[in-house]
């Protein structure tokens, strides 16, 4: 009776040992190239994509990046970061008790979480002008899965 129940109380805990191993590692992400420019989709056929740092400050101009990843993993985790340029400033202000309560705004960040599903290598964030964007200086920062994958300078004029 004992050697049973030895037996059974070691089948028991080989069982639970497998069912507590750790979880798999998840899939590493490689970062083969990354690129900032111009979308044209004038072509319903085909999307065209060219790199540049400058963007025309159009309404509706499309841009931003396309990033080749190598990776097992159905999605990725892609994080977004911009630095804005910050509101006009007023050309001349009449009245003093007016400017001494306005605070300046020096910068203004914009932040965008998404999955994106890598399509034969690549990933791609995709912006258009707006009606109310100003133009000016940008920075763009992309952090895919927790690393940061590339960064951009780029200008709206």
């Amino acid at each position: 009776m004992i050697r049973k129940t030895l037996i059974l109380i070691s089948a028991l805990m080989a069982g639970i040992t497998f069912a507590a191993s750790p979880s798999p590692t998840e899939a590493p992400v490689e970062i083969i190239s990354a690129e900032f420019g111009l979308f044209d989709a004038s072509n319903p056929e085909e999307l065209i994509f060219e790199p540049g740092d400058v963007v025309p400050h159009k309404v509706g101009q499309r841009y931003g990046w396309i990033i080749e990843v190598q990776t097992a993993r159905r999605t990725l985790s892609v994080r977004e970061e911009y630095l804005l340029p910050g509101p006009p400033k007023a050309a001349n202000a009449t009245d003093p008790l007016s400017d001494s309560l306005n605070i300046p705004i020096e910068r203004r960040n914009q932040v965008s979480q998404r999955q994106l599903v890598p399509v034969e290598g690549k990933i791609y964030g995709e912006w258009a002008v707006g009606q109310n964007e100003p133009a000016g200086h940008r920075r763009l920062q992309v952090v895919i899965e927790g690393q940061v994958a590339a960064s951009f300078e780029y200008e709206v004029k």
